[in-house]
This record gives structure tokens, sequence and C-alpha cells, in this order.
């Protein structure tokens, strides 16, 4: 296991602590005084106070894992300070430079699954490094009018644990995927992008253009874990498809796991391993239908049962709002998540901190 310290001189350091907690009790333990405690497959970190400063030590499995956990705590706690301060780690794991978990990817194939679905396959170096078993990446895409023989600017740690992407003629378009398929074998893994019309640059109009060989970034995996309980319930439009099709293969024997999935119609279909009720929109826009939650609003939940959801912001609302005051579904029992958000570009592939629906 590798360590690294740091310490944290601000005097709204413990509230913002308590706040990140509280917002994040299923990974988070500890009270309003301290200390607290997150632990993750991948490492974890306690913080305790130490007069008006906090003393944080973060630990993580392998130079992957310690660099996560470092992230997690600089990227939150200036997040709840509303400020950028900065950290200076000592112990074990690098202090600065490319991170461990960035990997420069090539595109070897891309095919159209379905009207609204392309697949693109990257071959990932030293992939077997990597925390397979996590869902979410971040995709970087180079600026479209960069020289071919100009190699991108790729992001950066700072001696914070922070990330510092590049700025101006250098800034990359970033979005957040699920892997959807690991072939550890040939080193490669494959993205589903949905296709979608839109006047600006976007991930899915790379990925229905792009061709062999060119280039991209990739930061992780991480996040997403895969649910395990005795039944499981997801639900999601077709940005969440790629996450509930792999969540479904990897459901453990035994388990009773279905699906709910909003699509366009029957032609965004797919064949995946365990029973989906699928919904259709039928030619209403992405983000406007009140499908999904009127499809949970018909079920009942049980004490065995865990919820997974991924959709619009809206959606993703309502369906946190009827699972945790309807059916009144403890947090550790139910994740819900907001993919995107009608009117804004980009995923956000995690909950929202600060959404106060109930």
């Amino acid at each position: 296991m590798l360590h690294a310290k740091t310490r944290l001189d601000h005097p709204q350091g413990a509230t913002a602590m308590f706040r990140f907690a509280a917002d994040h009790p299923e990974y988070i333990t500890g009270t309003e005084a301290g200390p607290w405690r997150m632990q993750l497959p991948l490492g974890g970190f306690d913080v305790r106070r130490d007069g008006a400063a906090l003393l944080v030590e973060a630990t993580g499995v392998n130079p992957i894992g310690l660099s996560y956990m470092k992230l997690i705590f600089v990227d939150h706690i200036r997040e709840y300070l509303a400020e950028e301060v900065e950290l200076h780690w000592q112990g074990d794991g690098q202090s600065h430079g490319v991170p461990p978990f960035f990997r420069e990817v090539r595109v070897t194939a891309t095919r159209r699954l379905t009207p609204s679905m392309q697949r693109v396959t990257f071959a990932v170096p030293d992939l077997h490094d990597l925390p397979l078993d996590e869902l979410h990446v971040r995709l970087l895409l180079p600026p479209t009018d960069r020289p071919a023989n100009l190699p991108p600017v790729w992001p950066m740690l700072t001696a914070s644990g922070a990330l510092s992407f590049p700025t101006g003629a250098d800034a990359l378009l970033v979005r957040v995927y699920t892997i959807r398929h690991v072939d550890p074998a040939r080193g490669e893994v494959e993205i589903d992008f949905v296709l979608h019309p839109t006047a600006e640059r976007s991930a899915g109009g790379w990925a229905a253009t792009c061709r062999p060989g060119d280039v991209a970034g990739l930061l992780g995996p991480g996040g997403g874990a895969i649910p395990q309980a005795p039944r499981v319930l997801l639900l999601g439009d077709e940005t969440a498809l790629p996450a509930i099709a792999r969540m479904l293969e990897a459901a453990l024997p035994g388990t009773l796991c279905e699906a709910i999935i909003e699509v366009d119609g029957p032609g965004d279909e797919q064949d995946l391993a365990g029973p989906v009720e699928w919904l259709h929109r039928r030619g209403a826009a992405p983000g406007t239908t009140r499908l999904l939650v009127e499809a949970l609003a018909r079920r009942q939940p049980s004490d065995d049962l865990y919820v997974w959801a991924g959709c619009e912001f809206d959606a993703f609302r309502d369906i946190r709002r009827h699972i945790r005051s309807v059916w009144k579904l403890p947090r550790d029992r139910h994740m819900a998540a907001a993919y995107w958000r009608r009117g804004v570009a980009g995923e956000m592939a995690e909950e929202p901190h600060h959404t106060s629906a109930a």
C-alpha cells in the first residue's frame, strides 16, 4: 500500500470537509467534527482536524489508486471551498507530470451499431495496468485545426494532485463515456457514442467521422461501481445504455438484474445480456418525455432491491425523488446520476453534489 500526506491550513477546511462527507455518505464516514474516512477498492483517505487545519493521509493499492485519492480530495475540497487552494503532498507517488491513469490512444476500428449509436475501438498502451473493472473514462479530443505534425498537449498532474488541462489553441474537447468492452489480450477498449445532430463540435460527431489511426486521450477508468444486490433495476436513456449493457453482463449468478431503457424507436434497441423493457420516444426530442419516471412508478420496491439510474437531468431529479421520497430506499440501495442536461454541452457521469431535490 502506498501512502502520501498533506496539510490544509484553511479556516473553512473542516466545514468544507463535512459538506463533502454529508453529500457522499455512501463513500465517506465521519461526524461534523471528524475524523472522516473514504475507502474505495483502489485506495482511500483519512482526514482529521489539527486545530484549524486538516491533516490528510491518502493511500492507494498502486500509483494509479494513490493518484486517484489525491485527485478526489483536492477536486472536492476546492469545490466546497470555492477556492483554488494549493496542497503539498509528501510520501509515495509522483508530485507532478503525466498522470499514471492517462493513455494516448489510437482508433483501430469504427462501426455503426444502430441509427443512433456508433462504436469506436481504441488501442490502449499498457491496458493491463489500468483498473479495468471501473466504468467511466474521460475522452480527450485534440483541436480539429491542429497541424498533423504537432502532437496534442495532454493534461498534467500538479503538485496539489489536481489535473491541469491545456487552454487556448491547445484546449481539448473533454467528455465522459462508459467503456463498453475491454479486450486485454488485444490491448483494446470499445466505447459507444450516441449520435445526435448539433451545430457545435461534439464527441458524437467525431465518432461518426473518425478513422483508424486517429489519436485521442483517455483519463481513467474510474467511478461507476457495478451494483451488487439480490435484485437490481437499471434505468436509463441511450446515453446510459452502454453502462447498463455492461452491468447486465457483469451481474453475478443468481442476481435478478433487469433494465428499463428509453430510446427513440425499435431500430435503436440492442441485444443485451438480460431482460429489458424498451421505451420508445417515437420522435420526441431526447430529454422531453417522462417515460422512465412513469415506468418506474408502475413498479414496486422490495427489501432486496438496488436501483441504478442514468439519464437526462430532469428525469434524474424525478427518478431520485421517487426512489427516496416514495419508495424510501436508503442511499446505500440506489444510485441516480445525471448523464447529461438539455441545453448544456457535455455529460455528467456522476451525481451532482449540491442538488436539493429530495
